[in-house]
This record gives C-alpha cells, structure tokens and sequence, in this order.
C-alpha cells in the first residue's frame, strides 16, 4: 500500500478520535481503529483483533477494575463520607484549599469538580470567584502525577509497559514542584486559620483508607505473589465493598449510584484503547514513522501540552501519542513519560474544553477566560522548570 495514504489514514483515524472524543472518547477510539484497520488490513484481521482483544483475560481485568473505581468515588460522595472527611480536617486554611480538590480529583465522578468547589467557596472568603476557581482545578488534578490508580496514568502505563508506581515515584519531584508553585501563585494571598480542633479522626481516615486501600492491596500482591492485572482487580474489588459496608445505603440506593457513575464507559473504553493499539502495530505506519526525523522533546512536551490543551483529556493525547514514541524512539523509559503526561496534564489543567474548569466557571460565576489568564503563570512555569527537572532527573539516574 503507498505509504502517503497510509500515512494520511493514521492522521485521518486520529483526526476522527478527537472530533468524536467532544463527544465519547470510547466510540471515537473505535470509530478512529476501525476507520485505520479497513484501509490498511483485511477485514478478517481486524475481526480476529476484534475478538482476541475481547476475550484476553487481562484485558477484561484491568478494564473491570478501572470501571469499578468511578463506583467508589460516586458511592464515597452520595454517603457523605467525603464531607464528613473534609469537616474533620484537623489542619489550616491553605491545607485544607490544597487537601479537599486534591482528595475529591482522585475519583472519577460525573461532574466530580462540583462536589469541590463549594468545599473551596466555604473555607475562604479572601479571594475572589476567578482564584477559587484555579485553585480547585489545579489541585483536583497535580495528586494523579502520583496516584497510583489514577484513570489516566493506568491508560498510559499500560500503554507505555511501565507500572504506575514506578512513574509515580519518578513524577514525585515534579508533583512537589506542582503543589510548592500552586501554593506560590495561588495561595500567597489566602490568609491561614488556626487548625481545626473539632475532629474526629474516625471519620477522617474512614474514606482515606478506601482511597488507599486500592493502591496499598494492589501494590501488596503484585510484589508478593508476582499477581499482575488480578492484583488490581482485588484491590479495586475489596475497596468497592469497603465503600459499600461504610456507606451504609440500601440496595436501590447503590443501583442507582452505579448506574449514575457509568461504569460500563470506562470499561469500554480501555477495550478500545487495546483494539486501537493492536489495530496500529499491525497497520503498517509504525514501520513508515520509524523513517521519519523528528525531535522526542517535540513528541512529549510540544504536542503533550497542545493535544492536552486541544482536547481537554489527558487520555486521548497518551492514546495518541505514546505508540508514535515507542515505535519512533523504541521503549518509553519512565522520565520520557514523566514529560509527556505532565505536560500533558498542564495543557489540559487550563483547556477551555476542560469539564472541570468548565463546571468550576460555571459554579463560582466567573469568565472561562479570566480563569485561563489566572492560570496561564503557574502553568507555564510548571511546564518549563518540571520538563527541565526531569531532563536533569535523565542525566543523573541510570
């Protein structure tokens, strides 16, 4: 097949992807591989990808897991078990505008921003609507550079071959360098309060645990009885009925939440990824981009950051992105990955088409544009000092 039409049917499918992905990012996907596999493999190839994609127990591991894990989340805040968290804060002021976004973005709830954003109204009165809007986006999303479970960094460790607590410990530095910026920028002008001393400790840790227990339970079988994607599935599993026994809801009630939290899209959508995946090695492009010439910094920081500012996701740019690296520059080591998301996770952080911002906006009234300017300082300056950060971290690790 001439290699120019291959060449214009990858940019096509990835086209496809985010036009559709304003929409589902799921069906994009398919659309995006189905569209690649009919111009450049016969269709019974693509069949047989279809079905042995579908039926790899690993697959539908990891793809269960990560569908339980927005259950959790939903089930956490419709019990107010999150609230009474946040009520039982035993810190400051500034901490606790750090500590609730950053709690309440580690689970993937439908419109999950709204749910923190009243906690940053209540806490502060000092500033105005467009800096509480910043602050709630920034820190409901910098904690995923080193969550272990975040939706996003599983997708892209997955793809990239790497386990998400390797990139964790290697996006720490970058990820203290987020929060110690985001204080500098954004909280400089808060005024601090003496710490709280009505708290219950039992209601706090009760939800901290459930958050950690996924990770901690996951980590724990996976290093001690070399358990892969099962690990992550129990993990997950055993949080979900931790969730269910602390929630203390009836049975309409948790049908209710299930269906609300959509488990069945983040199912579906790491399927996809793998069909897309599997769809682009056997298409032929991997081999005509290994011909091309281009700078890997061009590849993680420059596209990372516009396709996360473009798409507002930071799912779709890793989708994109990451089997271009592999196949251009070979195996994607964890710091080469580190610049991708992060810069990745800053462009989205500050997109315009971004949900979290969006409802952010919408909740304290103020304009997309002005909280866009009010983050554009502390974002860019990430992006500059964490990708030259990580170009040092390359220099002096083996």
């Amino acid at each position: 097949m001439n290699q120019l039409f291959l060449v214009a049917a990858f940019i096509i499918s990835v086209i496809v992807i985010l036009m559709v992905a304003k929409k589902s990012l799921t069906l994009g996907i398919f659309i995006g591989a189905l569209f690649l596999g009919i111009i450049s493999i016969p269709v019974n190839k693509i069949l047989g990808l279809l079905i042995s994609v579908f039926t790899n127990i690993n697959y539908l591991l990891l793809a269960s897991a990560v569908a339980l894990i927005p259950i959790i989340g939903t089930l956490l805040n419709e019990s107010s078990l999150l609230e009474r968290m946040i009520k039982n804060f035993a810190f400051g002021k500034k901490s606790l505008l750090m500590f609730s976004p950053a709690i309440l973005g580690l689970l993937p709830m439908p419109g999950g921003a709204l749910f923190s954003a009243p906690m940053v109204d209540k806490t502060t009165s000092d500033i105005n609507g467009v800096r509480k809007t910043s602050i709630n986006v920034w820190y409901r999303h910098i904690l995923h550079l080193v969550y272990p479970l975040a939706t996003a960094l599983i997708i892209g460790g997955e793809l990239a071959g790497l386990s998400t607590y390797i990139l964790a410990a290697y996006q720490t530095p970058i990820f203290i360098l987020s929060a110690s910026l985001g204080f500098l920028f954004l909280l400089r002008n808060v005024g601090d309060s003496d710490r709280n001393r009505e708290y219950n400790w039992v209601e706090f840790f009760k939800p901290l645990f459930i958050i950690l227990l996924a990770p901690l339970i996951d980590f724990s079988l996976k290093t001690l009885f070399g358990f892969d994607y099962l690990a992550t599935f129990i993990g997950v599993a055993v949080a979900l009925g931790v969730t269910l026994y602390y929630s203390k809801l009836d049975k309409k009630r948790i049908l209710k939440i299930t269906k609300k939290s959509k488990p069945w899209d983040f199912f579906l959508l790491i399927m996809t990824i793998y069909l897309y995946q599997n769809i682009f090695i056997s298409s032929g492009v991997p081999e005509i981009l290994k011909g091309l010439s281009f700078s890997p910094y061009l590849l993680l920081i420059l596209a990372g950051f516009s396709l996360g500012f473009l798409t507002g996701r930071v799912s779709t740019p890793l989708i994109i992105l990451i089997p271009i690296y592999i196949v251009k520059f070979g195996v994607m080591d964890p710091i080469s990955f580190a610049m991708l998301y992060y810069s990745t996770l800053l462009g989205y952080i500050m997109s315009p088409v971004h949900p979290c911002l969006v409802f952010t906006v919408e909740y304290f009234k103020v304009n997309v544009k002005d909280a866009i300017i009010d983050l554009l300082p502390v974002t860019i300056i990430s992006l500059v000092l964490g990708n030259f950060l990580l170009y040092v971290m390359s220099i002096l690790l083996p």
